[in-house]
């Protein structure tokens, strides 16, 4: 398995319209309650991948809870991650 998909789950990279948050191990675009984390703005994608990526379960830890069931509406902060 690739070093940064060891260490992170979720990364961000350009698109045609700002920042996409992917899964390094897949490279599928991440969904949040039914929304592509697409065409964010540097600042938002990066703190998007970085709470998603503190609740990814770390390889070979039993018992980690899957990240697809983070959810990002339990956040205290949430509302900034809603895009209008």
């Amino acid at each position: 398995m690739d070093t940064k998909a060891d260490l992170i789950r979720y990364d961000i990279r350009r698109d045609r319209f700002g920042w996409t948050v992917y899964d390094v191990r897949t490279g599928q675009t991440a969904v949040i309650d039914g929304v592509l984390q697409v065409g964010l703005d540097m600042d938002e994608a990066d703190a998007i991948a970085d709470a998603l990526s503190a609740d990814a379960p770390l390889p070979g830890v039993p018992g980690a809870v899957a990240a697809a069931r983070w959810q990002l509406a339990a956040a205290p902060d949430a509302a900034r991650f809603r895009r209008a």
